[in-house]
């Protein structure tokens, strides 16, 4: 199972490297202006992703591993919600995400392969409290940012960019 949550950490780099390179060849209309998408713009959309994957990181600090992912943390903003955009430009967001996905990477790689098995118990944003499957929740983690990419790219081909692959198996491949 760990193999496949890795394989999911350097897919999730590869796309975000991806559209990063193609969102900076956007104008400031196409990257910013409300398209009508869930969260407005390819920038907020983008942006959306980062925020969700800082929630679901702090609440991952107790999954046992090498990597002291609460450590890692501490070095990023902690939004208090999913709504929240954290950057207000491309070259932070870049900055943040590309750190971000090389620390995803890290802690994954670092988590013992009889972890997955076992119960997560975290709280939602709205304080609510669930106990789930470890490897489930990393799953919603990881469709979560392949969900909201998906959208972005349908942004991005609105702006006229369709030069791009965004299938896994281009990472599968390599």
């Amino acid at each position: 199972m760990k193999i496949q949550f890795e394989l999911m950490a350097k897919y999730n780099r590869w796309m975000n490297e991806q559209l990063l390179g193609h969102m900076e060849n956007l104008s400031d209309e196409d990257l910013y202006e409300d398209r009508k998408a869930f969260f407005g713009s390819a920038f907020h959309t983008m942006s959306h992703i980062l925020t969700g994957d800082l929630l679901w990181l702090n609440r991952f600090t107790l999954v046992p591993s090498e990597v002291m992912l609460e450590q890692l943390l501490s070095r990023y903003p902690s939004p208090p919600s999913n709504t929240v955009y954290l950057v207000e430009d491309l070259a932070s967001l870049k900055a943040l995400r590309t750190s971000l996905d090389d620390d995803i990477s890290r802690w994954v790689a670092s988590i013992p392969e009889s972890e997955f098995n076992n119960s997560l118990t975290y709280r939602n944003t709205a304080g609510a409290e669930y106990s789930e499957n470890l490897a489930s929740v990393l799953l919603h983690f990881f469709n979560h940012q392949t969900h909201h990419r998906g959208q972005l790219t349908t942004l991005l081909s609105q702006s006229g960019d369709n030069d791009y692959f965004t299938d896994l198996i281009a990472v599968i491949r390599q």
